[in-house]
């Protein structure tokens, strides 16, 4: 969901408390295993990117089971460690899947939960494709993002680069390569997309975040390697919330820092039980749901504001 733009001030963050843990390890329904990306719908239900169940699981912000899309394999609908997951609003309610192992994203219309291939595998999932455009190959996708106009990104992590793509799911802007230069990423792993469609990508093996605009200009960047607070140990995904606060799991560090837009630390948490956090989704009341891959559960936090 991408946040809107607030006419007021965002409100200092006083604090962010640790509320509850949902779900346990597991094969079965409502269970995880290796749980990654997350993403909140309108409903406030959560759909979570189960990876090594091959599947996305969907349960309500209790932790109870709703629903479950996919199982391990390579046909459409099936999946081979999906990572992320991203839904948009802008037309219908369509779910995007990063179907990494597969390299492919693929995507659903949830009023028929059908899925489609929109870009990337191999010429047996080609065949099955329905739209967009199936030259682009992939290598282990493992972030998408949604943005203001419905436009679709994506981290191509093994190709080291994000690709845009257009509401028909044609390639209309790609960025990056290998390497440590600025316009360069390491194993890039996520990205979310702000109101006035700026681009925030997570440099995983570089450890910096890499902002740029809406025309794909890079415009800053921060970060470095390390545990001092705005540095990171392989930061894995980011998130926007109502007020434009970035929040990013620095997944080697065991923690999510808070930045502002312009990069600028806001705060740091984290707690006894949070072992290995990796994807984040917050809720219009200002929830935290963080992905715990080691715990195979996921946390719940709540943001504090300063009245």
């Amino acid at each position: 969901i991408v946040p809107s733009i607030q006419n007021l001030p965002a409100p200092p963050i006083l604090g962010v408390n640790y509320i509850q843990t949902l779900c346990r390890q597991g094969q079965g329904a409502g269970q995880l295993l290796r749980p990654m990306g997350l993403e909140l719908d309108l409903r406030g239900l959560l759909y979570v990117a189960d990876s090594e169940n091959n599947r996305v699981q969907v349960i309500d912000a209790d932790g109870n089971f709703v629903a479950e899309y996919g199982k391990r394999g390579w046909r459409t609908g099936e999946f081979d460690t999906p990572t992320d997951v991203a839904l948009n609003f802008q037309r219908t309610e369509i779910l995007y899947v990063a179907d990494t192992d597969n390299n492919r994203i693929q995507y659903c219309n949830l009023v028929d939960g059908i899925f489609h291939v929109m870009t990337g595998g191999t010429s047996r999932y080609n065949s099955e494709n329905r739209g967009g455009d199936a030259a682009i190959e992939l290598d282990l996708p493992s972030g998408i993002g949604i943005g203001r106009d419905g436009e679709i990104y994506v981290v191509d992590t093994g190709n080291n680069r994000f690709i845009k793509f257009d509401t028909e799911g044609m390639p209309v802007l790609t960025r990056g390569s290998f390497g440590r230069a600025r316009e360069q990423f390491q194993a890039p792993t996520d990205l979310v997309v702000d109101a006035r469609g700026n681009v925030y990508i997570v440099d995983s093996g570089n450890h910096r975040i890499k902002k740029y605009d809406f025309s794909g200009n890079l415009i800053q960047i921060w970060g470095g390697q390390g545990s001092a607070l705005g540095q990171f140990q392989g930061p894995s995904h980011i998130a926007l919330d109502r007020w434009n606060y970035l929040y990013v799991t620095d997944r080697g560090n065991g923690r999510v820092q808070v930045f502002t837009a312009d990069g600028q630390s806001v705060a740091e948490f984290r707690s006894e039980m949070l072992v290995e956090p990796v994807g984040i989704a917050i809720s219009k009341d200002d929830r935290i749901f963080v992905s715990d891959i080691v715990a195979n559960n996921i946390k719940v936090f709540q943001v504090i504001y300063r009245p």
